[in-house]
């Protein structure tokens, strides 16, 4: 147990006595909480989930790892004190980002907390007490609270300690608590709302899938709120000018800072409210249906459900392996790569947050230089070759993402049938699974980025769109070619090359900037574009059947 979780354990034992008075066994429940806390410091957060590759030896530090997080999301709240024209619209925005935040990082942290089926597998068969077993669970998710809340709120308990004067940081510290319980009532809230309108046996996946947008919205905010803080409206924005504003949640809490301490008893009535609420009607409900998520007849029930969307899924993805691939082996390491790729929640944590940061990067760009530069009268992205380009050329990063990932799982030890089958060589299935990830992951964006070159440059920009493409295929090709022969879903997920793996990434980054560098220099001469079309065509074919040709010696010595 790391040293904070031994405070926040010491202070949670404090009352022991208390604790025996209520019926629970002293002993008992220090050594459950002690080794939930322990557990706690194992189990990696949303954020270290998406790292590349973990060392063999597990996360040990994941508390560590929360709180700094934690920590880093207070800071970038204090961009609220910079939005608005006086104090209740800085507090406003202050707690409008603090409770969907706290509420954001407890979805995403909290449910492997909330939800944790080993407690009725492992302590109720032993004999521990109905009291001891429910106290440790409270205990345990109070700690879990302020390992997130205490370092939310110390970035602005600083600034208003610098900034104001004591009686305003007191009254914020009171609002901040009561915010805080708000927040669990909406999670319990939405809790309940995902589990009645969903299967348990989906429940996970719905939560996993919420991960991944809030660590792409973090991202987003990183990079749009400083500089929202530049723009003159905000500047002269002030949330009293809206009479609406005062039925929202936040302004109670800001009024309590900033106004009067009637306000603080309004908030304090809404939260305690929906405390009530949670505990009256919200957790009996959860709890009935947080039960059947050990279960396995849900999961059947709703595999038959599915069956017709699955069939109409494996119907489409089968016409578009037929179009594209050339070979059972080939079509059939196509179908398990799309489908693999799809259904594995680890391969999704791990790309599908680059794929989404390298989007927000995309709208960020587009914006600032269609828009802001079009309105300033300066000629931007709508008149220069360097945009189009670059959006081509960076969407190779999403490939590069996922053609990394691809061959780690924790089911690692599943690939024998790839060995078992009666497969001369592995060329084929490699190649089936380029095509699939190249479907999957660049058919979507080049879609999109060639309707955005026929609204800057109309049909003019279909030799370059050509080429890049074409170079796009050439040089996924030789990335798999030159670094990434493995089969699919065939290494575990914590298999590491350490520098060299680094050094290679880093080749095909500058690598997929000197194909760029070369198309810039000759967009501006048709012929050329041409010319270079027809021969980075032929690369892509000799590179691809090369590709096929790939033996096993040269998978088990990559």
């Amino acid at each position: 147990m790391n040293k904070i979780s031994a405070l926040f354990f010491w202070l949670a034992m404090l009352p022991a006595k208390l604790y025996e008075q209520m019926g629970a066994n002293r002993s008992q429940l220090a050594l459950i909480l002690r080794y939930k806390l322990i557990m706690d410091d194992r189990r990696p957060n949303t954020f270290q989930q998406t790292q590349v590759n973990r060392k063999k030896e597990g996360v040990s530090r994941a508390t560590y790892g929360t709180m700094l997080i934690a920590l880093f999301m207070g800071l970038l709240n204090l961009i609220a004190f910079a939005m608005g024209a006086d104090d209740i619209t800085y507090f406003t925005i202050y707690f409008s980002f603090f409770l969907f935040l706290l509420s954001a990082t407890l979805i995403s942290d909290f449910t492997s907390v909330l939800i944790d089926p080993r407690d009725t597998q492992i302590l109720l068969p032993k004999p521990v007490n109905d009291r001891t077993f429910l106290l440790a669970r409270i205990l345990h998710i109070m700690v879990h609270l302020f390992r997130v809340i205490v370092p939310m709120l110390l970035p602005a308990i600083v600034y208003l300690a610098i900034e104001y004067n004591l009686a305003v940081v007191i009254r914020f510290l009171i609002s901040a608590a009561l915010a805080s319980l708000m927040a669990i009532f909406f999670i319990n809230a939405l809790y309940l709302l995902i589990i009645r309108v969903t299967t348990p046996e989906r429940f996970k996946s719905i939560i996993a899938w919420f991960q991944i947008g809030f660590m792409i919205l973090i991202y987003g905010a990183y990079q749009v709120m400083p500089r929202a803080t530049a723009m003159e409206n905000l500047q002269q924005f002030t949330v009293s000018d809206y009479s609406y504003v005062r039925f929202l949640p936040p302004y109670w809490f800001a009024a309590s800072v900033v106004h009067a301490w009637w306000w603080l008893l309004v908030s304090s009535i809404a939260s305690l409210l929906s405390v009530w609420i949670v505990v009256r009607y919200l957790a009996p409900r959860f709890n009935q249906k947080l039960a059947m998520l050990g279960g396995s007849s849900e999961s059947l029930v709703s595999q038959k459900k599915n069956t017709g969307s699955l069939a109409s899924e494996t119907g489409y993805v089968k016409r578009l392996a037929g179009i594209l691939t050339a070979g059972t082996v080939e079509r059939a390491g196509f179908l398990f790569t799309w489908k693999w790729a799809l259904r594995n929640r680890g391969f999704r944590m791990r790309v599908y947050p680059a794929i989404g940061y390298i989007l927000v990067w995309f709208v960020i760009s587009i914006y600032r230089n269609v828009f802001q530069l079009g309105e300033s009268g300066e000629t931007g992205l709508k008149g220069s070759a360097a945009g189009l380009l670059g959006l081509i050329y960076l969407s190779c990063f999403i490939f590069i993402s996922a053609i990394q990932q691809i061959s780690q799982a924790d089911e690692y030890k599943a690939s024998w049938i790839f060995y078992s089958a009666p497969v001369s060589a592995p060329g084929p299935i490699l190649l089936g699974m380029l095509k699939a990830l190249l479907a999957q992951f660049f058919l979507p964006l080049a879609i999109v980025v060639s309707g955005l070159g026929f609204a800057w440059k109309g049909w003019v920009v279909v030799p370059n769109l050509l080429l890049g493409f074409s170079n796009i295929l050439l040089i996924s090709g030789l990335l798999l070619l030159i670094n990434y022969k493995k089969l699919p879903a065939s290494l575990p997920a914590n298999k590491a090359d350490g520098t060299g793996n680094f050094l290679r990434g880093l080749l095909m980054l500058v690598f997929n900037g000197a194909f760029g560098v070369a198309h810039y220099f000759v967009y501006g001469f048709p012929i050329v574009v041409l010319i270079s079309v027809v021969l980075s065509g032929v690369a892509v074919w000799l590179v691809y059947q090369r590709i096929a040709r790939i033996s096993w010696p040269e998978v088990a010595t990559n």
